[in-house]
């Protein structure tokens, strides 16, 4: 092992002097190795990502690689980043995923991430999705975290990675959707009262609908009675007329209730696919935040 540590070390050693990169041929001649060794540790220095490789003609030159150390770049996302090695344990974890769980850095590091990470799922299997990232699979799930009785939504990348002495280990990937649901579940609330505005509203127009109905009902036998009145004596006729005049000013008020009814009732036949349309876009979310889950 201190012998596969020293030659990979020698080889940073000969790359850091050769900028420009080198051949497998050339860093054998230069290391005093033969060709099949020196690849083999080659290719151990690229699992772990400190070496990159073109291919240039037929021949393949190494160099070495410029990559921002995992701990400051970790810390360059507004995600919630912990990395795990292979025992599940935490290895390291940026700002934000400390503070979400904890207030020190050094009450995460070094535990398990199931003693720190358990999501309210309770179809979500933690230990299987690792499973599957160790196995070379990308995960992405929904999970729900309670965190001081609040209630938290987030996207879970689970990604296999590797150390750089070639271990493999896991990056956990938090993205906070919390205000997106909530906007979410605020939008299905306000379409829900929106169909029932529209119900409600729907139901008073069809009453307004059986008074005007009603109206011609009431007036027709009103005309004819107030025709027998003026054959009779001339003020009982009197009266008739006023109390005909009367309810007929009453009719002429639900007539025009009518006519402001039928405007509503115009305005949300014109209106209505737009709640048609909310609807889809609504569904059409939903679909999509649960296709994040598959």
């Amino acid at each position: 092992m201190n012998r596969n540590h020293n030659e990979l070390t020698r080889i940073l050693e000969i790359l850091k002097q050769n900028p420009r990169g080198m051949s497998v041929t050339q860093l054998a001649e230069a290391m005093g190795m033969n060709r099949i060794s020196v690849a083999r540790y080659l290719d151990i220095l690229r699992t772990s990502g400190q070496v990159d490789m073109e291919p240039y003609g037929q021949a393949k030159v190494y160099y070495l690689s410029q990559r921002v150390p995992i701990s400051a770049m970790l810390n360059l996302s507004s995600e919630y980043v912990v990395v795990l090695g292979k025992d599940q344990r935490i290895v390291q974890a940026n700002t934000n995923f400390v503070n979400l769980f904890t207030t020190h850095r050094d009450e995460i590091v070094d535990q398990h991430i199931q003693d720190i990470l358990f999501p309210e799922n309770p179809k979500l299997g933690l230990q299987q999705l690792i499973d599957q990232a160790i196995d070379g699979e990308e995960i992405v799930e929904e999970i729900r975290i309670i965190k001081e009785k609040e209630e938290l939504f987030f996207k879970m990348k689970v990604v296999p990675t590797a150390f750089t002495d070639g271990s493999p280990g896991i990056t956990i990937i938090l993205e906070d959707i919390t205000e997106y649901k909530r906007s979410l579940e605020a939008l299905m609330t306000s379409e829900e009262k929106y169909k029932a505005l529209l119900r409600n509203i729907s139901e008073l127009l069809v009453k307004v609908e059986y008074m005007a109905n009603l109206n011609d009902q009431i007036r027709n036998p009103l005309q004819v009675i107030v025709g027998i009145a003026d054959l009779e004596d001339e003020k009982l006729a009197e009266q008739i007329r006023d109390q005909a005049q009367e309810i007929d000013t009453i009719i002429q008020q639900l007539n025009i209730g009518w006519v402001e009814s039928e405007n509503i009732r115009s305005f949300f036949r014109k209106y209505s696919h737009l709640n048609e349309e909310s609807e889809e876009a609504a569904k059409t979310v939903l679909s999509g935040s649960q296709k994040t889950k598959t």
